[in-house]
């Protein structure tokens, strides 16, 4: 029995020893077993195209055929050689005779035993689920815009908001203007100038009429304060773009805000 592969069952878990002088015995007393213990012990050996277990003397009882019968399909796919026989005992037979083992079980009386057909059945079962899962992720939204445009007070509360960014954007472009430091003569940055202004106006019309293309129109204007490449363009930018995906994200900012100026007033105050 050259080229074989020795396993015990040790604290109820499978080991496996490859390429070793030692014999289970020495194996099963390197691992800190009892050699009292050991005639019960059940091992095996894993050779040519058989997974042979037993326990003293190379024999089996019950327990060796029940343990086979449970573990014996798990075996085969740990190392993946479906086509492997399991068996029981071993008639070692005279000197120069070929050991056979001596009970070899059916593979449908394995617990777990599944056909080809059955294991390919449920392989393509597989495959399918994960192509759904991923056709689902193909063709879900990029983004999740969770405002309720249906609300009254939400579009209210949106078309003022959108109306103070608008201000604010035109304040500071007077001030580059009259600073110099925005160009109007640059038709670029007339183009973006006017286009940021028509979005913003089209969002708040989009508010007002419950349009569902309002999103986009904030996301455009958005986009557009961006490209001017302003600070405060870009803040006002990035504001408006959290506020059109979900309002809870600047409302909750605003209220962070609102209660660390409180804290720090409060704390000045306190001083004084």
């Amino acid at each position: 029995m050259d080229h074989k592969i020795l396993f015990i069952v040790w604290n109820g878990e499978i080991k496996f020893l490859q390429n070793s002088t030692m014999d289970h015995k020495e194996w099963y007393l390197s691992l800190g077993g009892n050699l009292e213990d050991y005639d019960n012990v059940i091992r095996g050996y894993i050779v040519e195209d058989k997974i042979i277990f037993f326990k003293a003397n190379l024999n089996y009882d019950t327990e060796v055929i029940d343990f086979a019968t449970k573990m014996g399909f798990t075996m085969k796919q740990q190392l993946n050689q479906p086509s492997y026989k399991i068996c029981c005992g071993i008639n070692p037979g005279h000197d120069g005779v070929k050991w056979e083992p001596i009970l070899v079980l059916k593979d449908e009386d394995l617990q777990g035993y599944k056909t080809e057909e059955e294991m390919a059945k449920e392989k393509k079962e597989f495959e399918k689920q994960i192509a759904t899962q991923m056709s689902n992720q193909e063709t879900g939204p990029i983004i999740e815009f969770k405002n309720n445009i249906e609300d009254p007070k939400f579009r209210r509360y949106a078309t003022l908001f959108t109306l103070t960014l608008f201000i604010i954007a035109i304040i500071e472009k007077a001030i580059l203007v009259n600073n110099k430091t925005l160009m109007t003569s640059n038709r670029w940055n007339t183009l973006l100038i006017g286009g940021q202004a028509l979005f913003f106006v089209l969002t708040m019309i989009g508010y007002n009429q419950k349009s569902s293309k309002t999103k986009y129109f904030g996301i455009l204007a958005s986009i557009l304060s961006f490209f001017l490449f302003d600070f405060v363009d870009l803040v006002i930018g990035i504001i408006n773009l959290l506020f059109t995906i979900d309002q809870t994200y600047v409302v909750k900012s605003f209220d962070f805000i609102k209660q660390n100026l409180a804290k720090l007033k409060k704390s000045k105050s306190v001083k004084k």
